[in-house]
C-alpha cells in the first residue's frame, strides 16, 4: 500500500503507509523488545550476526520484515558514507552523501530509510538536522524515516515535526537501565520523588512498590507519541514542540536549525490558511513558517494602495479581526463623516508580524493569532516593524503620517517617521480609546485631509484597491494585475466579496478564508502562463475531486489552501482548492489532491442575472 496523507503538520505527515507486510500509522512507535502473546504494535528485535553488520527484525500485525545493517565508521564524516539497501525496499542511509551515492536514489522506490548515523548526527547537533533536510531532498516525502536510538519520551514532538515518521524504545532503555526515569514533559526525573507526589499514573509507578522501569518508560513512549498525533490532529504540533524545549537544551538547539536549515520545507508544509486562532507565546513561536511567509510576501508582493495618502499608524488588538474590536471601532468612528477619508490608509503595528494594513486583517496569520502583551519589544520585534514601515514608506503615495500610537512604548519607531510636518503623533500617553484621544485622532485627520479632494469613484474604486491588492499578496503583482484587468465589479457584502466582469464571476472572497477561490471564468483571466498549475492526467475524466494518481506535475509554489489551477494538456479544465502542498501531489502515490470547485464546461460560472452589480 502507498503511502497515503490524512493530516500535515510541520513536516509529519500523518495517515497510513507499510513496510513490506506491515501496515504503518505513522508516526509510530517501534517498542525495542519481542511482543507478548497477542500484543499489537510495532517491535524490533535483534538477532545474531556476522562481524561488522546487525541483523533486527521489524516485526508487527504478524508479519517481519528482516533488515541487516553493516556498521560504519565513522559515522559523522569520512568516505564510508551513501547509500546501502538493509532489506526488501529499505535502504540504509549514511549522511552526508557522497554525490554519486544518492544518483537515481528514488528510482528504488523505497518504503522505508533508516538514518543509520543518527544518534551520532544527533550529537553533534546541526548536522542531525541538515541529513534530515539531505535525505528528504534526496528520496522524497514517500518513504518512512526512522531514526534509530535518538528518540526520547520528551523528544517524540520534535522528532515527529521534524518528519521522522518511527520512533524506537531503544535508548530509553538503554538509560531506563542505568536508573534513568522519564517525562515526557520534563525529560528526566529523581524516580523516588515522582512515584512519591504520583506524578506518574503508569502501572509500573502506581504498584507497591513501584514495578520495573522498563514499563514504566515505555508507557511514557506510549503516552507521548499519542499526545504528539493528538496535537497533530488539532493542527498544534508546533506548539507542543515549543512547550517541551525546557526538557533538555538540545531541543532548542535543534529547533533554532531546524527554523534555518528547513524553513523551505517547512514553509512548503504551511497551509496558507486557516479557522483556527493559534497562540504565539515565546520568542521560537515568531520564527513559526506562517510568520516568515506573512512578512516576506508583504514585502515581495504588497504595496499600499494608490489612493491612500495618509497613513494612520495604530496599535494592533486582541481581539481578530482588529476592525472587529472595542478599539479599532472606536479609531472608526473618529473618522466617519470626514471628507475623503477613504485616502486614510490603517494600519496596525503587531508583534510578531510587523504591520498589517486593514485590508489583509484576513490573512493567515493576521487573522489567527494571539501573543502576550507586555508594551516590552525585542529587538527583532522592532526590526519587523521598522522593515515593513520602510516598505510602506517607499512604495506607498503617502504625504501624511499619524500616528496613534503610546509615545513612550513605541518611541523606537520615530527615527524611521520623516521630521517636520508630514508627520504627527496624536498621544502624549497609552490611553488610545480614552475620548480625548478619539477627538485629538479626529482633529489630526481633519487636518491632514483639509482641502484634499476625494477619490474619483468613491469609497467603492479604493475598495477595489485593496481587493487587488489582496490578489497581489496571493498570487502575485503580474496575475493580480490580469485579474482585475477591466471590465470589473464588486458585488456582495464587506464580508463576502465578489469579483466579476458585469456578467460572470470570476473570484469570492469570505472573511474567513482571507483569500480569493477563483472561478473558471476568474482563472482564464490568469493564462497562457497560468500560476498554481496542476496538469491533470488527461485519460482521467474530471467529475470529481482530483486524487494524487491523476496529477501528471503541480506547480512547486502551490500550498495546502491554494485556489488553483486545472489543466489537461496546457487546456483550463477547472479550478480548485489544493488539499496537498505541489510538491507532495507527486512524490505521494495516494491521496486527495485538489478538492475541485468549477469544471470547464457550458454552465460552469454563474451570470449574474437578475442582480446589478455596482461598478467599481
Amino acid at each position: 500500500m502507498p503511502r497515503t496523507v490524512d493530516r500535515l503538520d510541520g513536516l509529519a505527515l500523518a495517515g497510513a503507509a507499510r513496510v513490506g507486510p506491515i501496515p504503518v500509522a505513522p508516526p509510530a512507535l517501534l517498542k525495542s523488545r519481542p511482543p507478548s502473546t497477542g500484543e499489537v504494535g510495532l517491535f524490533l528485535t535483534s538477532r545474531s550476526a556476522s562481524g561488522g553488520s546487525r541483523h533486527i527484525v521489524l516485526s508487527g500485525d504478524g508479519a517481519e520484515v528482516e533488515i541487516r545493517f553493516p556498521v560504519l565508521a565513522p559515522e559523522v564524516l569520512g568516505t564510508e558514507t551513501g547509500v546501502h539497501p538493509v532489506g526488501p525496499k529499505v535502504l540504509l542511509l549514511h549522511p552526508p552523501f557522497a554525490p554519486a551515492s544518492v544518483a537515481n536514489l528514488r528510482l528504488p522506490r523505497p518504503e522505508l530509510v533508516v538514518l543509520g548515523n543518527a544518534r551520532a548526527l544527533w550529537n553533534e547537533g546541526e548536522p542531525f538536522v541538515r541529513a534530515i533536510r539531505d535525505v528528504r531532498a534526496a528520496v522524497g516525502a514517500a518513504p518512512l524515516l526512522w531514526a534509530p536510538r535518538v528518540a526520547l519520551p520528551h523528544r517524540v514532538p520534535l522528532l515527529v515535526y521534524l518528519g521522522v515518521d518511527l520512533l524506537d524504545t531503544t535508548e530509553g532503555l538503554l538509560r531506563s537501565a542505568e536508573g534513568e526515569f522519564f517525562d515526557r514533559a520534563l525529560g528526566t526525573l529523581p524516580r523516588t520523588d515522582a512515584v512519591d507526589e504520583r506524578a506518574c499514573v503508569c502501572p509500573s509507578c502506581r504498584a507497591d512498590p513501584p514495578g520495573p522501569l522498563d514499563v514504566h518508560t515505555e508507557w511514557v513512549y506510549e503516552r507521548a507519541l499519542a499526545e504528539t498525533r493528538a496535537a497533530i490532529r488539532v493542527g498544534q504540533l508546533r506548539e507542543m514542540v515549543e512547550a517541551r524545549l525546557i526538557s533538555e537544551p538540545a531541543l532548542s538547539e535543534m529547533l533554532r536549525h531546524a527554523d534555518r536549515l528547513l524553513a523551505r520545507a517547512l514553509e512548503e508544509r504551511m497551509p496558507v490558511v486557516s479557522r483556527r486562532s493559534r497562540a504565539y507565546v515565546l520568542a521560537e513561536a515568531h520564527r513559526r513558517p506562517e510568520m516568515v511567509r506573512f512578512r516576506e510576501r508583504f514585502l515581495e508582493r504588497y504595496r499600499p494602495p494608490p489612493s491612500k495618502t495618509v497613513l494612520l499608524l495604530v496599535p494592533c488588538s486582541k481581539t481578530k479581526p482588529y476592525r472587529r474590536s472595542r478599539s479599532h471601532r472606536r479609531f472608526a468612528l473618529a473618522l466617519e463623516g470626514l471628507k475623503a477619508v477613504e485616502r486614510v490608509h490603517v494600519v496596525s503595528v503587531s508583534s510578531p508580524i510587523g504591520l498589517v494594513p486593514q485590508e489583509l486583517e484576513d490573512v493567515y496569520p493576521a487573522r489567527q493569532y494571539d501573543i502576550p502583551v507586555t508594551g516590552e519589544w525585542t529587538e527583532p520585534e522592532r526590526e519587523a516593524v521598522r522593515t515593513t514601515l520602510d516598505h510602506l514608506r517607499r512604495t506607498g503615495a503617502y504625504r501624511s503620517v499619524l500616528v496613534h500610537l503610546d509615545p513612550e512604548e513605541y518611541r523606537y519607531l520615530a527615527p524611521d517617521l520623516p521630521v517636520g510636518n508630514d508627520v504627527a503623533w496624536t498621544l502624549s500617553d497609552d490611553r488610545t480609546t480614552s475620548t480625548e484621544a478619539v477627538r485629538s485622532l479626529r482633529d489630526a485627520i481633519g487636518q491632514v485631509l483639509e482641502g484634499v479632494a476625494p477619490v474619483p469613484g468613491g469609497p467603492l474604486a479604493v475598495v477595489r484597491e485593496e481587493l487587488h491588492e489582496v490578489a497581489s499578496f496571493q498570487f502575485g503583482r503580474p496575475m493580480a494585475d490580469r485579474l482585475f484587468a477591466p471590465p470589473i465589479r464588486l458585488a456582495g457584502r464587506p464580508w463576502f466579496q465578489r469579483l466579476t466582469d458585469g456578467r460572470t464571476d470570476l473570484a469570492t472572497l469570505h472573511e474567513e478564508r482571507g483569500l480569493f477561490h477563483l472561478t473558471v471564468a476568474g482563472a482564464r483571466r490568469l493564462g497562457p502562463a497560468f500560476p498554481l498549475a496542476v496538469a491533470v492526467d488527461p485519460t482521467l475524466p474530471l467529475t470529481g475531486d482530483l486524487f494524487v494518481p491523476g496529477v501528471l506535475s503541480a506547480d512547486a509554489t502551490i500550498r495546502t489552501g491554494d485556489s488553483v489551477i486545472l489543466l489537461r494538456e496546457g487546456k483550463l479544465a477547472g479550478v480548485g482548492e489544493a488539499a496537498l502542498p505541489g510538491p507532495l501531489m507527486t512524490e505521494l502515490e495516494r491521496g486527495l489532491a485538489v478538492r475541485v470547485r468549477h469544471r470547464e464546461h457550458p454552465g460552469t460560472d454563474t451570470a449574474m442575472t437578475g442582480e446589478r452589480s455596482p461598478s467599481g
